[in-house]
């Protein structure tokens, strides 16, 4: 199963230099669909995301310099870019437990620079129609695993592809059998972690509801990908995905179309809902006792409003002191290694604002809100040009955003980067041709 992991891993890289750009463009998002927990060792870029960034810049090198001179044409990438680069020489000059070249790794190639890899590998919105087609191959094979993978309740593709390599939360267990280990079962497919694949799922599926709103796929298609998104969503076990995935439908819905009062009502309704879940004790216990029903092997477990509240406080006690700048990047995982009791108050720290507060501190915090401020600001600002894909847009930052507040980031940034920079060129493209 790695043997044809890492074929399948070159031969998307040598397809870069023939294919044209929409399609590059789709198998990066068939990396980070299906390719995540791929590594190749003797190659210096080893991950294999990392693997196709870089061949991909290879293969427009002749196009880069014209691809720069656009950029003052379009602040919604640079200032972006600019604030996540201060950001990250920010975090490198504070933190002694993270080096530069991993920062540049989290922040940059996977954070940011995958916002502008989309933009320059897409022409217009009927570069969907590649994209679409290649990420519906890659929900059926994620399907494919994550049938297997709660039929046996172990990751078989995970497991085969981190040999020798075991959880730090559970020692020797294996990266694929960790949520089998756990009170409440999770399927995690193709990924390390079942809150990224829930993740992916919700995200692809926005994609595709656009694209049938937009005849840019037929009705079997879409199906396919609706039943397959529905499945990730549903068993990978987090309610938070739930939560975000609901959310940024309701959000599409309400930016492009022109609903009816009741509808509108209903909607509104639902996303009061979701709210109160997650911030009233009592919504939250009856809601737990249904979704138990629905979970295998589960009286429910994992996070709750009191216990934000309680990682909170244990955030101000830590940082006191070191408000502004905050204790480090990767001072969890660090000291968690090192001594685990002694940040057992923090339980994870499962908030991307209590992480960032922890470890970045509050000018952290402004510069990453700032970053997405931006963009929500870009899609607001053309709404009226093109309320379809600025809808699109805006539905994928809200699944994001949800999601990132819910439960920290995991791997959500690099396929958000790539969906959102997608998004902006085909708006971008719009504006240019009603301007001609």
């Amino acid at each position: 199963m790695k043997i044809i992991a890492i074929i399948v891993t070159l031969v998307c890289c040598c397809l870069m230099f023939y294919l044209k750009r929409e399609w590059k463009a789709a198998l990066l998002i068939m990396g980070a669909m299906t390719l995540t927990a791929v590594s190749i060792t003797g190659i210096p870029l080893r991950n294999a995301n990392f693997l196709l960034q870089a061949v991909f810049l290879l293969s427009e090198w002749r196009n880069l310099p014209r691809y720069f001179k656009r950029w003052r044409y379009t602040p919604c990438l640079w200032i972006p870019l600019l604030i996540v680069s201060f950001s990250a020489l920010l975090a490198a000059l504070t933190s002694p437990y993270t080096g530069i070249i991993e920062i540049i790794e989290s922040d940059l190639l996977f954070g940011c620079f995958a916002l502008v890899y989309a933009f320059w590998a897409v022409k217009n919105e009927k570069s969907l129609k590649p994209i679409l087609q290649i990420s519906l191959y890659c929900l059926i094979v994620l399907t494919v695993f994550g049938v297997l993978n709660y039929i046996t309740k172990s990751a078989d593709f995970v497991n085969a592809l981190t040999e020798g390599k075991t959880s730090k939360i559970r020692e020797g267990v294996a990266l694929g059998d960790v949520y089998a280990e756990g009170t409440r079962f999770r399927v995690q497919s193709m990924f390390k972690y079942a809150f990224d694949y829930g993740y992916i799922c919700a995200a692809i599926l926005l994609l595709h509801l656009h694209g049938r709103y937009r005849h840019l796929e037929n009705k079997m298609e879409f199906m396919i990908a609706l039943v397959c998104c529905l499945f990730g969503i549903l068993t990978c076990g987090c309610r938070i995905v739930w939560a975000s995935a609901v959310l940024s439908i309701a959000c599409y819905s309400l930016w492009v179309f022109q609903l009816k009062r009741n509808v509108i009502y209903g909607i509104v309704a639902v996303m009061v809902m979701i709210i109160s879940y997650n911030t009233i004790p009592a919504v939250e216990e009856r809601v737990n006792q249904v979704t138990d029903i629905l979970s295998e092997n589960s009286e429910t477990g994992g996070s709750s409003i009191q216990m934000r509240i309680s990682q909170y406080m244990y955030v101000l006690y830590y940082t006191e002191g070191n408000e502004l700048l905050g204790l480090g990047k990767g001072y969890w995982a660090y000291t968690y290694a090192e001594d685990p009791y002694s940040v057992s108050g923090l339980q994870g720290v499962e908030s991307i604002i209590l992480q960032y507060l922890l470890e970045r501190g509050i000018i952290g915090l402004v510069l990453w809100a700032a970053c997405y401020t931006i963009i929500f600001l870009y899609f607001r600002r053309h709404k009226q040009k093109n309320k379809m894909l600025t809808g699109l847009g805006v539905s994928i930052l809200s699944l994001y955003l949800v999601f990132a507040i819910g439960t920290g980031e995991l791997g959500s940034v690099y396929p958000t980067m790539l969906l959102l920079g997608i998004v902006i060129k085909a708006v971008e493209s719009g504006n240019k041709i009603r301007r001609i």
